[in-house]
């Protein structure tokens, strides 16, 4: 009888390749717990222990649609998450509830990338990919009642999440398989709730043969490694690598930032505008922030005053930060610093007959001694994504999910035409 070659598809089940967030749980020493309940009730009260365990990790990670539990591992469970900061609060939520269980100890290890998903029917039945592999080696690297999540998910979770509600342990490299490279791994806690580990389970590698490790290791894939080999021009991709690039870009950058036609919250996602815009906010080096905003797309005006302005009015009010706001009609400006002169400013104007694409520039501030280099970001796509609104409403948004990143001191030819597009607007923002 002929046989299937290893790798055949299975009939009805479909794959694709989707980026997410991988969550993997485990009941830390299972075997010995059943011995240890059998002994003193019977088997079955152990399986009722594994039940209940279930039933917790999927109400959390499935309630208001945030995760999707995939499969059960025996001893645990596999679920996808679209974002970080979910996947990490959810999971926080799992070990406080569990905390004080008289049976029930849990590890969670985390990691986001590209995957294959499988499904039958429409659902969701399986993960491969060598992030779902990280994931569990996450996972094994954790102690009980612990966190771990790697560096891609670290980077993303610390930057969304209310620094009140999570501290968070960096433990560095750790060594998984040989011929993987290392995981350097971090730990988030609720510091009211429990201490971090002191280490972790594993390997560690230490001061110079981290760097030897590090050095041998296979890359990862990343935005930057991309950047580079373009010689200062990359196409960033998907939405996580995104959201990432914005926030470096409003962080780092300095000089005079120019937002044309970028969609907003409502339009775009309301908190990942949040993500791009607080870091520009914070960072002094950005001198002057000016919006060019459609006054063709009825919804841009209504975002604009029902979500920016009281993001940045309220950023200013956590910060004890007087503003000084002039509006008027089809314009306005905020002065975020008396003393610095740092303003945000906006107008609306008519871009229906405008063909540049939505982009944000950096160049450098003529009202300013600082040096500065010119950069910029060029919106190339974006995806569609189903979120769940303050309100407790879902709606389709459009997020960011390809950019073209123009890097410091590259294609000044390109710089310089976005600039001119920018600057043709400036006689109309207010002084």
């Amino acid at each position: 009888m002929a046989q299937a070659e290893p790798g055949a598809a299975r009939v009805g089940v479909e794959e694709e390749a989707c980026v997410r967030v991988v969550f993997f749980d485990d009941m830390r020493g299972s075997t010995a717990l059943k011995e240890r309940i059998a002994e003193r009730s019977d088997e079955e009260a152990f399986h009722a222990l594994r039940r209940e365990h279930d039933e917790l990790v999927s109400q959390v990670v499935s309630r208001g649609g945030a995760g999707q539990v995939i499969k059960s591992t025996g001893d645990g469970v596999i679920a996808l998450f679209d974002r970080p900061s979910l996947a990490v609060e959810r999971a926080l939520e799992i070990q406080e509830l569990l905390q004080n269980h008289p049976h029930l100890r849990v590890r969670i290890g985390i990691d986001m990338g590209e995957i294959k998903l499988a499904s039958v029917d429409g659902r969701a039945v399986d993960v491969f990919g060598r992030h779902v592999d990280w994931a569990a080696r996450a996972t094994a690297l954790a102690n009980d009642g612990h966190i771990c999540v790697t560096r891609p998910v670290y980077t993303d979770a610390f930057s969304w999440i209310t620094k009140q509600k999570i501290a968070w342990k960096a433990h560095g490299l750790y060594r998984t398989k040989r011929g993987e490279p290392p995981l350097e791994l971090f730990e988030p806690y609720n510091a009211n709730v429990i201490r971090p580990s002191r280490r972790l389970r594993g390997d560690k590698i230490d001061g110079d043969a981290a760097k030897r490790a590090a050095a041998r290791a296979p890359a990862r894939p990343s935005s930057r490694a991309s950047a580079e080999e373009a010689a200062g021009v990359a196409v960033v991709r998907p939405w996580e690598m995104v959201a990432r690039d914005g926030r470096e870009f409003a962080r780092d950058g300095g000089g005079a930032m120019y937002w044309f036609r970028v969609p907003l919250g409502g339009v775009s996602y309301p908190e990942g505008f949040r993500s791009f815009l607080q870091p520009a906010l914070e960072n002094d080096r950005i001198t002057k922030i000016r919006f060019v905003l459609d006054a063709t797309v009825p919804p841009i005006r209504r975002v604009w005053d029902d979500l920016v302005i009281p993001l940045v009015t309220n950023w200013a009010e956590n910060r004890g930060r007087p503003l000084r706001i002039d509006e008027r009609d089809g314009s306005g400006l905020i002065v975020l610093d008396d003393t610095s002169g740092r303003t945000l400013s906006w107008i609306f104007v008519d871009l229906s007959r405008e063909f540049t694409p939505c982009f944000k520039v950096l160049v450098p501030d003529l009202d300013s001694e600082q040096e500065t280099q010119s950069e910029a970001q060029i919106f190339l796509s974006t995806a569609a994504r189903t979120v769940r609104l303050s309100d407790g409403t879902e709606q389709v948004i459009r997020v960011p999910d390809a950019v073209l990143r123009i890097r410091r001191g590259q294609h000044d030819a390109l710089l310089h035409a976005l600039n001119a597009v920018a600057n043709q607007w400036d006689s109309r923002f207010l002084c």
